[in-house]
């Protein structure tokens, strides 16, 4: 069976729009597991709106949703992350600790408003990448300006920005303009993991197996284990 890493997760219960209770987050993860996912980072949205719970509550949260995997699979893996939106304090409340990184590790997850000018996301993803942190943009199909050109897309990963897609999307779920964009980005190589960007149980629930078969039929084996899992891996690996 295929082992999968869902590196784009609103498990958490209870602290942003994602599961609503420690029970939707049991459902969730046998969801994940039956799926064939066997690493999951948790995302806790850092949102003024969406949720901005601060890093010891999401620390205690992440210790009852290990309990819970460890119940399905002794090798079931959750760790901690953060879904960042950008704004002009990011950096600082990074480098205080007030925002998490995933896994301990220098790389952080980042999102924008779809709307957001192609220059805004630019310059911002670049402020980040230059205080020393390695960038990963979260579904990089949902900005309008990128999902326009491909060529403005190219060239953030051009910048070494990490594209991250929804696995939804990859199958049509976000529409057949978003599943034409996200097919062109895998055909230039310009995808570096997947995510399910799960919030529940039910309608955005972690399914991952139906994208990563399509991926694997259309663009071989080796490809489909490089942004569903090996990729995502090197954010895992203890620091040496």
């Amino acid at each position: 069976m295929e082992r999968y890493i869902d590196m784009h997760c609103h498990i958490l219960p209870e602290v942003d729009d994602g599961a609503a209770s420690i029970s939707e987050t049991q459902k969730m993860l046998q969801i994940a597991y039956e799926e064939g996912i066997r690493c999951i980072i948790a995302t806790p949205h850092y949102h003024p709106r969406r949720g901005h719970e601060h890093p010891a509550v999401l620390r205690k949260k992440l210790s009852e949703v290990r309990k819970l995997a460890r119940q399905i699979d002794e090798k079931f893996r959750i760790y901690l992350g953060t879904e960042i939106y950008f704004g002009q304090d990011i950096v600082d409340k990074l480098r205080q600790g007030d925002i998490l990184t995933l896994n301990r590790r220098d790389y952080v997850l980042v999102e924008f408003s779809p709307s957001e000018s192609f220059n805004y996301i630019q310059q911002s993803l670049q402020q980040i990448q230059m205080a020393g942190y390695q960038v990963i943009l979260a579904h990089a199909e949902r900005y309008t300006c990128l999902r326009d050109d491909i060529e403005a897309a190219e060239h953030i990963w051009d910048m070494g920005i990490n594209i991250q897609i929804n696995a939804g999307s990859i199958i049509g779920e976000s529409g057949g303009k978003v599943k034409r964009f996200v097919k062109e980005l895998m055909e230039r190589d310009m995808v570096f993991g997947v995510g399910t960007d799960a919030h529940s149980a039910d309608k955005r629930a972690p399914r991952m197996k139906k994208a990563a078969a399509y991926v694997k039929r259309k663009y071989g084996e080796d490809y489909m284990r490089g942004i569903f899992f090996s990729n995502a891996a090197t954010l895992l690996r203890k620091r040496k």
